[in-house]
């Protein structure tokens, strides 16, 4: 069993390291070709966490009263997620687990996963393969909510999970409303440590040199009194990166946007000095019709999203450290098609960024050092709609993205052209996030 001196020991012995890939020229992406499908290990699955189990039926039944799909519910179970393994030798394995997740965590050795609750109660450890529920993980105490997000350490016996404080309004001190990092083990997910994120309702976090560092987006937004619920727009108090010590939670540098109206949602990093983070903006109908005006094409009302709260365009943003304040990364054009900026990879390989755009069908990719636009991939062109989860494949070499409710699209890092020889067309049930292992 890990214990608390073996997590402290193993991430204070961590090393930095600080090389960095050199910079793809700048060309735009031929979407009317594809990549011939190369040696690729099958073995490697996608696990995506369903939204909306209660939509999926199965033999007759509701997925959530399945014998066998929900063999890992019980009757009083508040929470179902629909976990889809998706192998990349074709095959599809998928289970009802008692959890609002958000996104998957896989362990190095591949021998436990975590599905990250999210807003409303705890997490699950599960068995990668089988998808039995291996463990149940309250959250940090009582009133707290998962974050929606897990990283495990590089030798993988510890797990940190992203955890929310209960949600106040602004007439409480602002360091109430910071949330935790817990650091579980994975079995049994036992918390061993916990630490301060120094923001509000942390989300997405990255571990950062060997680990030793950990990065985390956070909200930074807050309820109303009045109502007990969040306004749209958001009422942002302190949109921030964090980075903290792994060892110690002691806080290493704080970041804040300066945005009173957009949360800081998702992240990737290719150093405490390098952070790239989307911005959610929510407005109303009026707003949205304001913004799309000249928009001359037929479009649909977005189905990852509430009519009443759509998504407005926000910038991606490059943080680099040193008191700096951040950059938006692409350019104008490119800002008015960042609505519902959702999943974010850093490629340390060819040392850029990409990142998704389910509101407008889009992915693109940018330059790490410069934050410069290197590509906008159009993939409802290309049978993807609502672009959601980005994942790195483990061969160094591919990249996956998937729609909002079906279909996983291959891509080929770098060139980043389609690999249609590796596409698959699974039904998801709505999700955000996706990971490889």
């Amino acid at each position: 069993m890990l214990s608390r001196r073996h997590f402290l020991t193993a991430s204070g012995a961590a090393v930095a390291t600080g090389t960095a890939a050199q910079t793809l020229a700048a060309t735009g992406a031929d979407q009317d070709k594809t990549t011939p499908a190369q040696d690729i290990d099958r073995s490697t699955a996608i696990y995506v966490p369903g939204y909306y189990a209660g939509s999926a039926w199965a033999n007759g039944k509701r997925v959530v009263e399945h014998p066998v799909l929900a063999r890992g519910l019980k009757p009083n179970d508040e929470h179902a997620r629909l976990l889809s393994r998706i192998g990349l030798d074709g095959s599809i394995r998928q289970a009802v687990l008692p959890v609002h997740a958000h996104d998957v965590a896989v362990s190095p050795d591949r021998s436990v996963g975590i599905l990250c609750g999210f807003n409303s109660g705890g997490h699950v450890a599960f068995d990668p393969d089988t998808l039995d529920v291996a463990a149940l993980g309250a959250p940090f105490k009582k009133g707290w909510n998962g974050g929606g997000h897990a990283q495990f350490l590089p030798d993988g016996q510890g797990v940190l999970l992203s955890e929310r404080a209960p949600f106040k309004s602004l007439r409480h001190t602002i360091e109430s409303h910071h949330g935790r990092i817990t650091i579980r083990e994975p079995s049994t997910m036992r918390i061993l440590e916990s630490y301060s994120t120094h923001g509000i309702d942390p989300h997405d976090i990255r571990l950062v040199e060997d680990g030793r560092y950990l990065v985390i987006a956070n909200y930074g937004s807050v309820i109303e009194k009045t109502s007990g619920k969040k306004a749209v727009p958001r009422r942002v108090v302190e949109a921030s990166i964090t980075t903290i010590e792994v060892a110690s939670g002691r806080l290493v540098d704080k970041q804040l946007t300066g945005a009173e109206d957009t949360e800081l949602r998702h992240l990737a990093a290719a150093g405490r000095d390098s952070v790239f983070a989307i911005q959610a903006l929510l407005g109303d109908e009026e707003s949205l019709a304001r913004q799309t005006e000249f928009d001359d094409i037929l479009y649909e009302a977005d189905i990852t999203t509430s009519r009443d709260s759509p998504y407005l365009s926000a910038a991606t943003l490059r943080f680099s450290g040193n008191g700096a304040p951040p950059a938006e990364m692409g350019n104008e054009a490119a800002t008015k098609l960042m609505r519902h900026g959702l999943s974010i990879k850093y490629d340390a390989k060819h040392h850029q960024v990409i990142a998704s755009y389910p509101t407008t069908h889009r992915v693109m990719v940018f330059d790490a050092a410069e934050g410069a636009l290197l590509h906008i991939i159009d993939t409802s062109a290309m049978g993807l709609r609502y672009p959601c989860g980005v994942t790195l494949l483990p061969d160094d070499t591919h990249y996956a993205v998937t729609g909002f409710w079906e279909n996983l699209f291959v891509f080929e890092r770098g060139t980043h052209r389609l690999v249609r020889d590796l596409c698959l067309y699974p039904m998801f049930f709505g999700h955000s996030h996706i990971t490889a292992a």
